[in-house]
């Protein structure tokens, strides 16, 4: 998944991550060293280091909040996972604002209730950390996909089913496209038996299976590694126990069209006869 806010190839927002992590925890190390040596130099770093971080705090947030809400699949873990990653982000911002504010300036010393404010906001900031890191090595997010045959992810947006969603000459055996229909995340794809079409939502944990890799006509999800049959949605291979959604294909002049899924509603059950 591609990261939205980037510099090439490059997420933009594990670059400047670093800087209000380094920061912060520095600053936590000269208060408490300054209140050791009743130092009103290392006070003075403590609080350049507070107000820096604060900076690089707000641009870190301003790309990974573009990436949360134009990556990140929707219901999914990864969703889930993000919206928690930058709410405790956004506390431990507000905590070292306090701080910053309660100093007044780099010649005051910092008191108990900051320390203890910045203790909790320091073990907070490894938790979030966790979860950022989580983020990028299992649900991939920012992490530009390279398999042998993928080549660059195509992205297609429609207002709905009755525009062709490409060109099936625009796909080479094993390459995806995913469309985004209304509401809906539907990816196109040349498998083995020709032009298909299935959800993006991988049914274990909501992996987007535009980026997994397609071989033959089984699809694998990039996170856990379920498997699907794209024909079919069946599950090839778990952890995942439900099949996909897959949509029926027509291809005319050329041109692939896709019909959305049509949902059956369940027949409620009949009653039994009482027996007298």
């Amino acid at each position: 998944m591609r990261s939205t806010a980037r510099i090439s190839s490059h997420p933009i927002h594990p670059m400047l991550v670093a800087f209000p992590i380094g920061l912060w925890i520095a600053s936590w190390i000269f208060d408490i060293l300054g209140s050791i040596r009743g130092s009103s130099y290392l006070w003075g770093a403590s609080f350049y280091c507070v107000v820096f971080g604060i900076v690089g705090a707000l641009l870190a947030a301003v790309a990974g909040a573009i990436d949360w809400l134009t990556v990140v699949p929707p219901n999914s873990s990864a969703k889930r996972r993000g919206a928690i990653h930058g709410s405790l982000n956004v506390l431990i911002l507000i905590a070292f604002l306090v701080i910053a504010f309660r100093r007044g300036g780099a010649t005051n010393p910092a008191d108990g209730v900051e320390l203890t404010i910045s203790t909790i906001a320091i073990v907070a900031l490894g938790f979030s950390g966790w979860l950022g890191g989580t983020l990028a090595y299992r649900n991939q997010i920012g992490v530009d996909r390279r398999y042998a045959g993928a080549g660059q992810l195509r992205e297609r947006t429609l207002h709905n089913w009755e525009h062709p969603v490409c060109h099936q000459s625009e796909l080479g055996d094993g390459q995806v496209m995913l469309a985004k229909i209304g509401n809906e995340r539907v990816v196109v794809a040349r498998c083995s038996d020709g032009m298909v079409a299935f959800s993006d939502h991988c049914t274990h944990k909501g992996g987007p299976l535009s980026d997994g890799a397609l071989i033959g006509c089984t699809v694998q999800c990039p996170w856990h590694g379920s498997q699907f049959d794209v024909r079919t949605g069946r599950v090839v291979a778990g952890p995942a126990g439900a099949k996909i959604t897959t949509y029926d294909v027509e291809v005319r002049a050329g041109e692939v069209y896709v019909r959305p899924a049509i949902v059956i509603p369940a027949e409620p059950p009949q009653e039994q006869p009482k027996v007298a």
